[in-house]
């Protein structure tokens, strides 16, 4: 079975889609979460989502690019404002990176609420298929000191 990466705002937009219908109604992961690119247009993002000017979210920006430990690599901004994020992102769109040994160009950004928590409220999921089906690998820590995941 051949793998493909999905993004990590898409893959939260599906969870937030199917988990309440999944679950019951037992569970349900709120669907707040705005992608960016060299293309998005930011006063249509606005209309779209106004979650983002509302003038009480602060927000987290990150790229949203299959790279691990990006809090470690400096790529989270957090307790931003909308103009903030826009400036965070505009000095890292299309700019060539090198996180330990992979090398590339940043291009796509997740913006969320961000909520303030202490590192121990982290954790990290990950969903894969592999030739059985599929996986959930779940930690109860997460955050920038998660480490290597696989390990756990």
């Amino acid at each position: 079975m051949s793998a493909k990466a999905v993004r990590e705002y898409h893959g939260k937009k599906l969870l937030s889609k199917f988990i309440e219908d999944v679950s019951k109604g037992e569970h349900c992961i709120e669907n707040r979460a705005a992608l960016i690119t060299a293309e998005t247009d930011y006063e249509i993002l606005k209309s779209e989502e106004p979650w983002l000017v509302d003038g009480c979210t602060k927000l987290v920006v990150k790229p949203d690019q299959l790279i691990k430990r990006r809090g470690k690599a400096g790529l989270v901004g957090i307790n931003l404002t909308f103009d903030e994020v826009v400036a965070w992102i505009e000095e890292r769109m299309n700019k060539e990176i090198q996180v330990e040994h992979a090398v590339g160009v940043l291009d796509h950004f997740i913006v969320e609420p961000f909520i303030p928590h202490d590192q121990s409220d982290e954790y990290y999921v990950c969903i894969q298929s592999n030739g059985d089906g599929e996986e959930i690998l779940f930690c109860n820590e997460g955050g920038v000191d998660v480490g290597d995941v696989d390990a756990r």
